[in-house]
């Protein structure tokens, strides 16, 4: 499939579902269960550790808006920009529901300029899907300030072999790729950022018992070292800054 087919597929799709549950209550509802819940809690984390209140973020690939309108509820001024305009429709719905001041811009994230600076950036379940992760690593240093952190959630190499999206490539063709940390890591050095700063999903909620110990024990140590299914790769750069 070529690169206008994916990305055509993407804003396909995202027009055949605007308005619907599947888009206006992620990461509410049964069908997305606790996990984003789980991603949304190292964002915050993360987001705090390294950026002010206040702070003006740009939330790149956005898809419904629900991040950056988490971003706007914490206290940040975020920008949330998709490739899909019934992404970006369904996102300023949600946010008017919200009443937040989150904004919204219909962008491609391999090729976007959008005239203005941020002091953060957050690229969530976004860069996977692109066939020129460099050049979108490229375009978000472009658009942050001296000393600004860009955080990168993603989910890891093993990504692309799990079926669920193996599944999707086949029936949506969108790109379902998994990133490299090292791979991640020499994108950031060529878009002149660094002073990487690593950081990790919690647990899952579970009932108790020996056997659940153990398996989160098990996928807290697998995602350290190297990685855990189902929990996303983690990485903070920051602009301007040398590689330790």
């Amino acid at each position: 499939m070529s690169l206008e087919a994916n990305k055509a597929s993407e804003i396909e799709a995202a027009a055949a579902t605007q308005g619907g549950r599947h888009t206006l209550y992620k990461p509410f509802g049964h069908e997305w269960g606790h996990p984003y819940f789980g991603k949304w809690e190292t964002i915050s984390y993360a987001l705090f550790d390294l950026l002010p209140m206040g702070a003006s973020v740009l939330d790149v690939g956005c898809g419904s808006g629900w991040t950056t309108v988490f971003l706007a509820e914490s206290g940040f001024k975020p920008t949330g920009v998709d490739i899909a305009p019934a992404h970006v429709q369904d996102a300023t719905t949600r946010a008017g529901r919200y009443g937040t001041a989150a904004r919204f811009e219909v962008a491609d994230m391999d090729c976007f300029e959008l005239g203005k600076r941020f002091d953060g950036a957050l690229v969530f379940d976004a860069l996977h899907h692109s066939t020129r992760p460099a050049e979108v690593v490229q375009r978000v240093a472009e658009h942050l300030n001296p000393g600004a952190w860009v955080l990168f959630g993603e989910p890891s190499w093993m990504h692309q072999f799990s079926p669920h999206a193996r599944k999707t490539t086949r029936e949506l063709g969108w790109v379902e790729r998994g990133v490299m940390v090292r791979q991640l890591k020499r994108d950031c050095v060529a878009a002149g950022l660094g002073g990487f700063k690593r950081y990790y999903e919690g647990t899952a909620p579970n009932r108790g018992g020996f056997r659940s110990l153990l398996l989160q024990t098990g996928r807290l140590w697998g995602a350290r070292v190297s990685t855990a299914p189902q929990m996303s790769v983690w990485l903070a750069a920051q602009q301007g800054a040398r590689r330790p």
